[in-house]
């Protein structure tokens, strides 16, 4: 059987008493579309940002390609964050700048990639994400 990209196993998240990922099961496989999907407060965002790192499950484990994210050298982690990509939702972009730019920026203040290298990347994110008729548009 194919080893998921990323995966959840068992993963529990609290914040204070309230839990908002109980024991949370998820595989996400290379080449495939997965979407999230529930009400306000059920925990989607919650779960993204476990995926990015920008929370760590008290309880369980997140892997990447069978890796336990946890147990990542620093170069390891450091190329898993770098195959992630994310977008925010509701006006998150900065609107002074096109869908572009918005796309490039962090690539242009955390990289050394050149202008080629940065507008190769940002395109490839446009068109998996479908977008390519607003990438010059402003938000």
């Amino acid at each position: 059987m194919e080893t998921p990209l990323i995966e959840f196993r068992e993963v529990t998240k609290r914040f204070d008493e309230k839990a908002i990922l109980v024991k949370t099961n998820l595989a996400i496989y290379e080449n495939q579309i997965t979407t999230v999907i529930g009400k306000s407060g059920s925990g989607k965002s919650v779960l993204l940002k476990h995926i990015i790192g920008l929370l760590s499950p008290d309880e369980g484990s997140i892997l990447f390609r069978g890796k336990p994210v946890d147990e990542m050298k620093k170069g390891e982690w450091n190329e898993y964050r770098s195959k992630i990509s994310y977008m925010f939702q509701n006006n998150a972009l900065f609107d002074s700048m096109t869908v572009f730019e918005n796309i490039a920026l962090p690539l242009r203040q955390t990289t050394n990639l050149k202008k080629k290298e940065i507008k190769q990347k940002v395109m490839s994110r446009i068109e998996q994400m479908e977008l390519s008729d607003a990438a010059r548009k402003y938000p």
